[in-house]
């Protein structure tokens, strides 16, 4: 169990790493906008400086997709899964990772990477001409659902190594403050 759970931290660790990444194109994000802002004040419009910031916002997103996974911070329907005991919970996660997360990331890494070597091939270039290489933008779709895939790959694996030890307690982070607030609501 142990070298399972070694398998999962380090995957845990590519997580973070590519979160912090994503810190530092925020601030590339930022002071692209602003230089937008400005450029736009003096009626100067430069569209490789758009399309620049939206290769970075899109980076952006798709890099820290997988540290959300971790950190356990995306959408769920709390209101059904506040009802639920805490086995259930872990065998629902181990069951979500596997039959959906993991194969929808892998889905979108291959049609991703098919629409990035087709973009590669065709020289293809953004919209209005200004950025060559439109197949690094498309790439980031592939890096983006690899990383969400791999972090799939270690929440499942950390949760099966609960289900195997009859360890059923949930970190704090999986059982947040707003699904006990909904379940304090719904028994009143």
């Amino acid at each position: 169990m142990q070298s399972i759970l070694s398998i999962a931290s380090f995957l845990d660790k590519i997580s973070l790493v590519s979160s912090r990444i994503s810190m530092v194109i925020l601030w590339v994000l930022t002071f692209l906008i602003f230089g937008l802002s400005i450029a736009l004040n003096f009626s100067y419009v430069n569209s490789k400086l758009d399309d620049l910031s939206l290769y970075c916002f899109a980076l952006l997103v798709l890099l820290v997709i997988s540290r959300t996974l971790k950190e356990d911070k995306h959408v769920r329907v709390d209101l059904i899964y506040a009802h639920y005991a805490q086995k259930t919970k872990i065998i629902g996660w181990f069951f979500t990772n596997l039959l959906f997360i993991l194969p929808f990331s892998l889905i979108m890494v291959k049609y991703g990477l098919d629409f990035t070597i087709q973009s590669y091939k065709m020289v293809e270039a953004s919209q209005n001409g200004k950025i060559p290489y439109y197949f690094v933008f498309k790439s980031f779709v592939v890096l983006g659902f690899m990383l969400l895939s791999l972090q799939s790959v270690s929440e499942a694996l950390k949760a099966f190594v609960k289900i195997k030890q009859k360890d059923f307690t949930i970190a704090q982070d999986i059982y947040t403050e707003e699904s006990e607030c909904i379940k304090a609501n719904l028994v009143k």
